[in-house]
């Protein structure tokens, strides 16, 4: 059956209407919600004007009355929370943002409870809600706006960071999003410990995948100096100094704060020791036994691809195509699996654009393309323009040298899907 056109004004008078439609008596529907039948009869005559929502969500669901018309109903007088909060977690699985969103302004605005606690309330479900991001940045875009304009600071900082830790997993906004980050900041001093060492590490990485290094090294102290224990964040944080102070060639600096890191007992720590000891001997020029490092560090890490591409710059300096090939021989056990942040997407699409460089070298023109293409896509996926450029640039030349129809249509179908993707994006 369909919904009901006519027009109703109270919660009593719409299940009355519903409950006609469906040809049901009080004494039935009493027994399939059992809810007492004269509770049923004071709701529907507006004796009860109020009922709580452990009343109204059997009734309602037995009916099959849309929530829509629930909140036309409710709306109009002053329900308590827990009928609105009983309505939200009810809503949450129904895919439409806008009706969730309807009814969170609905519970702000309930008179039986401070402000503050139903903002606590609030941010309680939306912190429950899972693998819908879009629904939890339309609750905090109300728990922020909320807060905003009643003066509730900690809700105001809370709202915000979680909004930006959700916003960061978008590679394709990395930059906007890091300033959504820096807002953060300046409402730091109304979040607890725990939530300003997860921003202060979280957005140090975001830096240091943005080429930030100076900001990651100022935001992972910060993190180092909140964090009050040995915590993996803690650990991680001190790992980000050293890396961005090797990327700034503060060697010395570098050198200085992985002998911190080294001291964290986490199994993580060992693996990335030594492979940044490896790093470090071949600033120092000692590339053989940085090779020799690195070799050790492929068999015995987790995560190898930054290991690889390591070891194929060296074998490029070197020219030593027989390392490269015994390094290719193993390809699959190197890009297995997903990629789950920036800084290995960057990995892999590095990886990428080292095998196109050999396979040019050893004059595969029309494999090197298509290395390239994909470095290239993946780059444009997490804003790396300077590694983008070097990968078209590649395409170019060889596409330049030699007049081969197949490579100049992988040419322009690569100009296609990077014209989508920013359409898209946008």
């Amino acid at each position: 059956m369909g919904s009901i056109s006519a027009v109703y004004s109270t919660l009593g008078e719409l299940i009355q209407r519903y409950r006609y439609e469906r040809s049901m008596t009080q004494a039935k529907l009493a027994e399939l919600t059992r809810i007492n039948r004269g509770s049923i009869s004071k709701i529907e005559n507006g004796d009860i004007k109020r009922p709580d929502y452990a009343t109204i969500q059997p009734i309602i669901s037995v009916l099959n009355v849309p929530l829509r018309e629930v909140i036309d109903a409710l709306s109009l007088t002053d329900h308590r929370s827990d009928t609105w909060f009983g309505l939200l977690h009810n809503s949450t699985s129904s895919g439409d943002y806008s009706l969730s969103a309807e009814i969170a302004s609905y519970l702000l605005a309930s008179r039986n409870e401070e402000s503050e606690v139903l903002l606590g309330k609030l941010f309680q479900i939306v912190q429950e809600i899972s693998n819908d991001n879009e629904l939890k940045l339309s609750l905090l875009n109300i728990v922020i706006t909320y807060a905003r304009s009643h003066g509730i600071q900690r809700f105001v900082a809370r709202g915000t960071l979680h909004k930006y830790l959700i916003e960061r997993d978008d590679f394709s906004k990395m930059e906007a999003t890091y300033q959504t980050g820096q807002y953060v900041l300046y409402y730091v001093e109304f979040l607890s410990r725990d939530e300003r060492v997860t921003l202060y590490y979280k957005l140090g990485v975001h830096a240091f995948n943005l080429r930030k290094y100076n900001d990651c090294i100022e935001l992972s102290k910060k993190a180092v100096i909140e964090d009050d224990i040995e915590s993996s964040f803690k650990a991680y944080s001190t790992l980000a100094i050293c890396t961005s102070y090797y990327e700034l060639e503060q060697f010395d600096m570098a050198e200085k704060y992985l002998k911190t890191f080294s001291l964290f007992s986490f199994p993580f720590v060992q693996e990335y020791v030594d492979f940044m000891s490896a790093k470090l001997q071949e600033k120092k020029g000692s590339i053989e036994l940085a090779i020799e490092q690195l070799k050790y560090c492929l068999e015995t890490s987790s995560f190898k691809m930054n290991i690889v591409n390591s070891l194929f710059n060296l074998f490029l300096i070197n020219h030593d195509l027989t390392a490269i090939e015994n390094l290719l021989q193993r390809e699959q056990e190197y890009i297995a699996g997903d990629q789950i942040n920036p800084a290995m997407e960057a990995e892999k699409a590095h990886f990428y654009l080292n095998k196109g460089k050999y396979l040019q070298i050893t004059n595969r023109q029309e494999e090197a393309v298509d290395c390239y293409i994909c470095s290239a896509s993946i780059f444009v996926r997490i804003c790396e323009q300077k590694y983008l450029y070097e990968c078209l640039e590649l395409v170019f030349q060889i596409a330049g040298n030699i007049n081969d129809k197949t490579i100049s249509s992988r040419v322009q179908e690569l100009f296609d899907n990077l014209k989508k993707y920013e359409e898209e994006k946008y």
